[in-house]
């Protein structure tokens, strides 16, 4: 699932406008100057402690010179040593999603059924269903998720009415699908329009010859996850640093 993440926030640092990508070993960062504010761009993944207390406050240097105003570290829930670090050098628990991964062999997936859905280049129409589901101002995302708008990267769309009304991202690396961006507009929540994304999306990634899934569940999301057949494996925290 790590793998996975880095290879989201390195599309993320390189394709997004005057994005950058710091990465040393097992570690990336994205740094996202076009979404300044939000951390969940602006992330870290790393691989081994030491790789991220060595590099942490050059880290801190590179997203201030960026402009970037708030930027999180993905930590496992056993390394007590970064979150510790972390801690006493401004961060703080901004949320604990839970890493899942599922096996797809075997999988018996129905599609998306009646729900009208596409493929889709349009990332923009992505950033404003995120936008609306987490209620954050119009247009600040849209920059950012120009990085998704082609290959490798597959982005779907659920309508209603004909209106976007549900999404989701999909990001292959190594025979793993890695979901992301999962958001519903609050006026079709209820419908199961991400849930039949999903299983359109596990079942192409199938098509493809992915082995597995993996994606970090909200609260809201983790049941929806575990209906489908995903395993929780942990608790990966964010701890985010935001300037004043």
């Amino acid at each position: 699932m790590r793998a996975n993440m880095r290879a989201f926030y390195r599309l993320l640092g390189e394709r997004s406008p005057g994005g950058e990508v710091v990465e040393c070993q097992g570690m990336v960062a994205a740094i996202v100057p076009s979404c300044p504010g939000r951390s969940i761009v602006n992330a870290v993944v790393y691989e081994r402690p030491e790789e991220l207390a060595a590099e942490r406050e050059e880290l801190a240097r590179r997203y201030r010179r960026a402009g970037v105003r708030a930027w999180t570290v993905w930590v496992p829930e056993a390394d007590r040593a970064s979150a510790e670090l972390l801690a006493r050098t401004g961060h703080r628990l901004d949320g604990s999603p839970r890493a899942m991964t599922l096996e797809l062999a075997g999988m018996q997936l129905a599609g998306a059924g009646e729900v009208e859905w596409a493929r889709t280049r349009d990332a923009h129409a992505l950033a404003a269903i995120n936008e609306a589901a987490y209620g954050l101002p119009a247009g600040e995302f849209t920059a950012a998720m120009s990085a998704f708008s082609d290959d490798p990267t597959l982005l779907y769309l659920a309508r209603v009415d004909g209106r976007p009304a549900a999404c989701l991202a999909a990001l292959d690396d190594d025979g793993d699908c890695g979901i992301y961006l999962v958001a519903t507009i609050p006026s079709a929540r209820g419908r199961g329009l991400a849930s039949a994304l999903l299983q359109q999306a596990l079942a192409e990634a199938c098509e493809r010859g992915c082995a597995t899934s993996s994606l970090q569940a909200t609260a809201a999301g983790f049941p929806v996850y575990q209906r489908c057949g995903y395993r929780d494996l942990c608790a990966i925290e964010m701890w985010e640093h935001r300037q004043a």
